[in-house]
């Protein structure tokens, strides 16, 4: 897939009126709080529903809404999309015709990678399983839905903990029917992505890479909760449930986000997003397009070659930081605004 054009009105700290990335690899250099960063963001938000933050986080300070447009062209034709922003939700527009995010999945998106990745190795379990779950969306409108109704029941059933318990087991029926398919759906993704992130973390100089979910409702999760209903009721919260599971990742058999170094931890979280691009690549039949903010960050010379010889032989990557890569197209940044040459 390739991104045509994009403009936008009020996104952070841009202040382009449209920007035209040439086929291929390109860079866009510039100093730092120029906007780059917000860029990749802006184009990936658009092309996926992703963001970073909440909706206010979005727009720029003292504006009521932001807006982005895109024309990308695809296998399937090109397609006009739009997002507004607005501090009580978003809106999205294929072609001028109202879609929610389940339309984008129709869609081979976008990857973005970026330094802070590097937390879904080294940081908390949230952080892992954040990660899992906005990944399985991607390829299932069921699961994002799943996803919501636990979230609802569990809410639901947290607050009648706080007030004593009595009454659970409907609750408990509810959440143990849509856990125990989102426990599911994670199991059968996983023994999809395994194989291409092992693949993927070789390629990258990685000795090779495990992964095993950590579930706390064991085989049963109505069973798990009767188990622990004492518990719950005396912490007024439920402590079992795929809410309460971990994504560990393993190097040498040994969990990475305890063992890892920066250096073990970078090259994983560059393959967790390489092998999420090439998923989507399987799933689509087409490349997803490539954004790569601050792309030689704790990088050294080897894994800065893959990834750029990665990128090169795609039809479309936009890569983001203070320099280029030598023989890359480069535009500059400065201001929120776009500057390419001719």
């Amino acid at each position: 897939m390739r991104l045509l054009l994009f403009r936008q009105r009020n996104f952070r700290n841009l202040a382009l009126s449209a920007y035209r990335p040439p086929q291929g690899l390109s860079a866009v250099v510039g100093g730092n709080a120029q906007g780059k960063t917000n860029l990749l963001r802006g184009i990936h938000l658009l092309l996926t529903g992703e963001m970073e933050g909440g909706l206010q986080d979005q727009i720029r300070f003292g504006e009521g809404e932001a807006w982005l447009w895109g024309e990308v062209e695809t296998a399937l034709g090109v397609f006009r999309l739009e997002a507004t922003l607005t501090p009580e939700g978003r809106t999205f527009r294929i072609n001028e015709k109202p879609t929610g995010l389940k339309g984008l999945l129709d869609l081979p998106g976008s990857v973005l990678l970026s330094p802070e990745d590097v937390e879904v190795v080294l940081g908390s379990r949230e952080a892992r399983r954040g990660f899992l779950d906005r990944l399985i969306a991607r390829f299932s409108a069921r699961y994002g839905g799943l996803l919501s109704a636990y979230e609802k029941v569990l809410r639901q059933r947290n607050a009648l903990l706080r007030q004593g318990g009595n009454g659970l087991s409907a609750w408990d029926q509810a959440l143990a029917r849509y856990g125990e398919e989102i426990m599911a759906y994670r199991r059968r993704f996983l023994a999809r992505f395994l194989p291409i992130l092992e693949e993927v973390h070789v390629a990258l100089g990685g000795k090779g890479v495990g992964a095993t979910l950590e579930e706390t409702a064991g085989p049963g999760l109505l069973e798990a909760l009767r188990a622990t209903a004492k518990e719950e009721r005396e912490r007024g919260q439920t402590l079992v449930g795929p809410h309460r599971d971990d994504l560990l990742f393993l190097l040498s058999g040994r969990p990475a986000h305890r063992f890892a170094s920066r250096g073990e931890a970078k090259t994983l979280a560059l393959a967790l997003r390489l092998a999420e691009h090439r998923l989507l690549w399987q799933h689509h039949e087409e490349p997803p397009l490539l954004l790569l903010d601050e792309w030689s960050e704790e990088l050294d010379e080897a894994r800065q070659k893959a990834i750029l010889a990665y990128a090169k032989a795609l039809p479309q990557a936009i890569l983001v930081g203070l320099s280029a890569p030598e023989g890359v197209p480069v535009c500059w940044m400065e201001g929120g605004v776009v500057l390419c040459g001719g």
